[in-house]
């Protein structure tokens, strides 16, 4: 109970991730997780043909200051979905809520002030999906907490979860065990504050942890963002992080399964080697071997559902399911991209997630034509209309090019067609 207070007051003092609700409107839609898109949520959790309406019901298990929150209830906005943003910070939740205000998704939002392991006995579930992430890692029993979730989670619902990733924390908590020493945590908070801005700035620049803090982003960005932010990173009372097979087991001890990695190609071997004698080993041996040969994954975010729930796994070449983009309005980006001449098409959808696809007519054709509606059998149609005439077999060849690597970044999704 005394570790829960002291990280309850931490995120009292320092909101996590520092946002200002009062610029909440400055340049769109900035904060678009990518574990909160909706397209491949519902796809991971019954193939895209969910309801989405008043009965669609979203939980944010430490919704923080709100980013997940936000990003779901403008997805959501129109459809009487409702979202539950849960977190035991007053002050966090205060900021979520002038964000939500700010972009009048009030309608959409009931904000609950608990901890997250309390919520099987609140009455407020049960879920389609619940979003938890960056928080299970910080509770004293992350098994309680998986569980406390699965327990508020429809029998057909899914789970969104970021963890922390051990290999590539490791310039982390070498800071932290420093950290320890320097600033422990019975001194005051502005003070170890004080003492880890002096420590950083003092070290010699090939100093090890303070090279693979400054030489990552994800790391190198919290902690000259915000004080919130470096406290959060480097000064967390409570922390601890997951290999690939810590999780399958995990998830095992939970009554759960893995659906997902949210970005598919991070964990697959052939991203990183050649060498393809992994590609025929078991899903979990695979994904640990490809966290292994990425070296530096800082977090691993996944889709996971009850163990005895069917999976939904749609072929990209399924004539009659019908392809979403995924990334946030990237259907509106896409136009111009496709008017510039060239032989190849470049996309970024987020860090190590760049596809570069062909760009003859058959691929700006099938791409220009992905509209959420149409199926892949009407894209075929589509392309088939191409003056070159393209054959049946060459319009599938060129769409399963350009799905699957599409896929494996996060920037597609397939449903079945209602």
């Amino acid at each position: 109970m005394v570790l829960l207070e002291q990280v309850q007051q931490q995120y009292e003092s320092l909101p996590y991730p520092h946002r200002d609700p009062e610029r909440e409107l400055d340049g769109g839609l900035v904060h678009t997780p990518s574990i909160s898109e909706l397209p491949p949520i519902l796809e991971a959790f019954g193939g895209g043909d969910r309801a989405v309406d008043r009965g669609f019901r979203v939980l944010d298990a430490g919704c923080g200051t709100g980013d997940n929150t936000v990003f779901l209830a403008e997805q959501l906005r129109g459809t009487g979905a409702q979202v539950v943003a849960l977190d035991f910070s007053s002050t966090s939740l205060d900021i979520a809520r002038r964000r939500v205000e700010q972009r009048g998704l009030e309608a959409g939002v009931e904000f609950v002030q608990s901890p997250l392991e309390a919520a099987p006995g609140l009455d407020i579930g049960p879920f389609d999906f619940i979003v938890t992430t960056g928080v299970l890692h910080h509770l004293e029993s992350p098994e309680s907490g998986l569980a406390a979730l699965r327990d508020v989670l429809k029998p057909d619902g899914g789970i969104g979860v970021m963890v922390y990733a051990r290999y590539g924390r490791e310039p982390v908590y070498a800071m932290q065990a420093l950290m320890r020493h320097l600033a422990p945590r019975t001194m005051p908070q502005a003070e170890r504050l004080r003492v880890l801005r002096q420590t950083l700035a003092s070290l010699p620049a090939g100093h090890r942890a303070l090279r693979g803090l400054v030489e990552m982003p994800i790391f190198k960005n919290e902690i000259e963002h915000s004080d919130a932010g470096a406290y959060d990173l480097l000064l967390h009372t409570q922390d601890r992080s997951y290999t690939v097979p810590e999780i399958y087991e995990w998830l095992a001890g939970a009554g759960m399964a893995l659906r997902s990695f949210t970005v598919p190609r991070r964990y697959e071997p052939s991203t990183y080697s050649t060498d393809g004698r992994a590609s025929t080993l078991p899903d979990a041996e695979r994904h640990a071997v490809a966290e292994l040969l990425h070296g530096s994954l800082a977090k691993h975010e996944f889709y996971a559902a009850p163990a005895n729930a069917p999976a939904m796994t749609i072929a990209s070449d399924v004539r009659g399911a019908r392809p979403v983009w995924s990334t946030w309005k990237f259907g509106e980006m896409l136009e111009p991209a496709l008017k510039r001449p060239g032989n190849q098409l470049r996309f970024t959808f987020g860090e190590e997630r760049h596809v570069v696809l062909g760009g003859d007519a058959i691929t700006r054709c099938l791409l220009g034509g992905i509209d959420g509606t149409r199926t892949v059998a009407e894209l075929y149609e589509l392309a088939a209309q191409l003056p070159d005439r393209p054959s049946a077999r060459q319009v599938q060849r060129r769409w399963i090019e350009i799905a699957e690597p599409l896929r494996a970044v996060a920037a597609l999704a397939m449903h079945r067609s209602s």
